[in-house]
């Protein structure tokens, strides 16, 4: 989407026309220019979700008026969106799994479903615990519809998105906002365009090859194509994510931030504060802390959290065992620095961390991309990429 020429049109003369206008019309203006954009792309589910909006805008904070009600209905409203997100996301891939009938009518994965279910929920559980007081409706639709970051995020909270914005035009920020879009850019089409198999004049297999015939490369060509895959989802993802920071920027928003160099991270844990950081601190704060709170089990709160995460990615096999791969390596992280504790060892040597952690660190992310990468392959070609990193051959 970010990448048409309608969208900086859009963002041009809408940034200009937005801050003519008085405070009082701003939320509703842009409001209405995100919906008329996005519904250009997907007129149906847009105007769905105009739906869903009015029915947690109005629902979710009046439920804090009686302990009952809380306990009705933002489970409801939660349950409700959840519903519709598994009816277009996770049950076609169950139907085509578990039948041999092909559905008469194609199920369309709706525009931005994963983000904007995620901040409706998130409104909801804030709204009713009392954290939200702003009753904006324009605001709430300019938060919800914001169209730079609609379709691939950050996941923005409310509250940050109120807080955080400036109440008049700024030449810095139009500075900063223009700079950052640049950034994302130069990384989208340069740097994200040179990390492909094919740039590399035939020594690394392609998608297809390795998924197919994994057992026909040599480990180190299957270990390249994968930290090519790594890079380049780097690349295009934080890309995007700059481009709409950068785009959200010129409207005075600043939108948190998605990634910081998590290819620097010294270990898994450090990794994931570095890595999509706005659906990891959703998942902390929305899956992993109640897990805690119900079971008292930090290993099933991070398996927990890491099914979800997995599952948001995709309704597939591969993103489940991609989710697990993370876990697991997780909770073996845990389990090293409680036993380090107990021991009293706590390595301060920097250059320890540095050309130990950081390419263990590098190296563990990269095998996941054996089951993130082969998601239209199915989870055994993931596992056979994976089991030929070390060499194994589980081909016929």
């Amino acid at each position: 989407m970010i990448q048409s020429p309608l969208f900086f049109l859009t963002l041009a003369a809408s940034a200009l026309v937005y801050w003519l206008l008085p405070s009082r019309f701003r939320d509703g203006f842009l409001a209405v220019v995100s919906f008329l954009y996005l519904a250009r792309l997907d007129a149906v589910v847009v105007t769905t979700l105009v739906g869903w909006t009015l029915l947690f805008f109005y629902l979710a904070p009046h439920a804090i008026a009686a302990k009952k009600m809380r306990q009705l209905v933002v489970p409801g409203l939660i349950l409700a969106i959840l519903t519709y997100l598994a009816y277009h996301k996770y049950v076609p891939v169950l139907v085509s799994i578990f039948s041999n009938e092909v559905l008469e009518i194609p199920v369309l994965v709706p525009l931005g479903i994963s983000y904007f279910t995620f901040k409706l929920i998130h409104y909801a559980v804030e709204a009713s615990r009392g954290n939200i007081q702003d009753r904006s409706l324009p605001r709430f639709f300019c938060y919800i519809f914001l169209f730079p970051i609609f379709t691939a995020g950050p996941i923005e909270r409310f509250d940050h998105f109120v807080s955080n914005r400036e109440v008049s035009w700024q030449l810095q920020s139009t500075v900063d906002g223009v700079t950052r879009i640049m950034h994302g850019l130069i990384k989208m089409f340069v740097i994200a365009s040179l990390l492909r198999p094919s740039f590399f004049g035939g020594r690394i297999p392609e998608l297809n090859e390795v998924a197919t015939n994994a057992g026909a490369f040599h480990p180190l060509q299957v270990w390249a194509f994968l930290v090519v895959s790594y890079l380049r989802a780097y690349m295009d993802f934080s890309a995007y994510s700059d481009i709409a920071i950068g785009a959200s920027r010129l409207y005075g928003f600043r939108i948190m931030e998605n990634f910081n160099f998590p290819v620097l991270a010294q270990n898994i844990g450090e990794f994931w504060r570095r890595w999509h950081m706005t659906l990891v601190g959703w998942c902390q704060s929305y899956i992993y802390l109640p897990m805690i709170g119900l079971t008292r089990r930090p290993y099933v709160a991070v398996y927990s959290t890491f099914v979800v995460i997995g599952l948001w990615h995709g309704g597939v096999s591969n993103w489940l065992l991609w989710g697990l791969y993370h876990a697991t390596g997780v909770s073996i992280f845990l389990t090293w620095s409680r036993l380090r504790r107990s021991w009293g060892w706590q390595p301060s040597n920097n250059v320890f961390r540095l050309f130990v952690g950081v390419p263990a660190t590098f190296a563990f992310v990269t095998g996941s991309y054996a089951f993130s990468t082969t998601e239209g392959y199915g989870a055994w070609a993931a596992l056979q990429i994976f089991a030929r990193l070390f060499g194994i051959n589980m081909g016929a």
